[in-house]
């Protein structure tokens, strides 16, 4: 590390990759695996991504910008979903003879393509009101939830297909990180019911895509091994057979699985101490980039190692640790009461699994800089370091305020 990087980031691009394979080979030939750029959105990692032959998912106008730019352009391999899409960004995507697919969060939005049918290709997210195991935060399926289309209006959604030719899809997500899949299968398995009874009243074949969003959980722990993409297919196969027949086409949004392991973060230990019953340690990373494990004390579990600055690691005698970053408010802790070796400042500390939903939150409160980026490929003959971001200058930060 360089004297000024008191944090960097580094990603695998071979874990990434790996993480492609998985989804390609657990889904049916032909799906598109539209990558939610929200996990990761450095630019270079979409272009890696696009390389890759995988489309992206986009939540915002500006991440539908980035995702043209990281595919030259092609706008078929982009998907966008956003609860608040404007008439201003729809038209000007129009103008530019951007077609894409798009989904719908409510009927009421397909106002805004009145004069578009023949550019883009609509889908409409249902709300199938099955709630998941994930953290409430993340549970999008409520019956109060924001997202989708309630289920139960169907003679509406009906009447909506009938109407618009541009819609011919149905979108599901009801939230991310769950751990049974069960939740998941039924939501997935109650929309293909509706696309089914969508085309009967129709008498066509209208609803001829089915997006069945991410979620997936991440082995963030030891024992989570058990999280694997391919028994998650197998099992929406079961239930779900349609999805395999040809019938429909398929699209997936996987993110956090795709990146949150191929990430890691060391950062400079700033300073440690005592009040004789706990130990503390300041780290140049907090709440600006553990954004959701400061909010939510013992949600989101990281592996962590200690190196001495000269990057040995260190197998003194573990200690409990709080750990705490550099933010200034009380609750700007990683973790609390965390077994770890025994350290000293300049001493770095590894924080496992942070590709996925960390640096992506990242918070300018306080107007930290955001650390340099590093990006390595485990799986290349010749592993070589290269930087695909600069650490932030403090010119750039100011910036941002001015």
């Amino acid at each position: 590390m360089c004297p000024e990087d008191t944090a960097v980031i580094f990603l695998d691009l071979g874990i990434v990759r790996d993480r492609l394979a998985r989804i390609k080979n657990a889904f049916p030939d032909g799906s598109q695996h539209a990558v939610a750029i929200k996990t990761n959105p450095l630019m270079s990692i979409l272009t890696f991504l696009a390389a890759e032959g995988v489309s992206l998912e986009a939540a915002s106008f500006v991440e539908v910008k980035m995702a043209l730019r990281a595919l030259d352009g092609e706008g078929l391999r982009v998907v966008y979903d956003s609860p608040a899409k404007t008439q201003q960004e729809i038209d000007m995507l129009a103008s530019q003879g951007q077609g894409m697919h798009i989904n719908l969060n409510k009927l009421s939005e397909l106002l805004l393509y009145e004069n578009y049918q023949d550019i883009f290709s609509l889908g409409l997210r249902i709300n199938p009101v099955i709630d998941s195991d994930a953290f409430g935060y993340l549970s999008v399926s409520n019956i109060d939830s924001k997202f989708g289309e309630y289920i139960g209006n169907k003679s509406s959604i009906i009447d909506a297909f009938y109407r618009y030719p541009a819609l011919i899809g149905l979108h599901v997500h009801i939230g991310s990180s769950f751990l049974n899949f069960n939740a998941s299968l039924r939501a997935i398995r109650s929309v293909l019911d509706l696309a089914q009874e969508i085309n009967d009243k129709l008498g066509q074949k209208k609803v001829s895509i089915i997006d069945i969003g991410g979620g997936f959980p991440v082995n963030y722990k030891d024992e989570d091994d058990t999280f694997e993409i391919s028994a998650y297919a197998q099992a929406l196969e079961y239930e779900c057979k349609e999805l395999w027949s040809g019938q429909y086409k398929v699209i997936t949004e996987f993110g956090r699985y795709v990146h949150a392991n191929a990430g890691w973060a060391v950062s400079r230990i700033h300073s440690v101490f005592s009040n004789g019953e706990n130990n503390t340690m300041v780290l140049h990373l907090g709440a600006d980039m553990f954004l959701r494990a400061c909010y939510n004390p013992g949600d989101w579990f990281h592996h962590m190692h200690i190196m001495t600055k000269d990057g040995i690691l260190r197998d003194d005698e573990s200690v409990l640790w709080n750990i705490g970053g550099p933010l200034c408010f009380g609750g700007d802790y990683i973790d609390m009461k965390r077994q770890l070796p025994k350290c000293q400042p300049e001493d770095l500390i590894i924080i496992s699994d942070v590709g996925a939903n960390t640096f992506s939150l990242w918070s300018k409160h306080c107007s930290r800089q955001f650390p340099k980026v590093i990006a390595y490929d485990s799986e290349a003959l010749h592993d070589e370091l290269r930087v695909i971001k600069e650490r932030e200058s403090v010119e750039r930060a100011i910036e941002f305020w001015s």
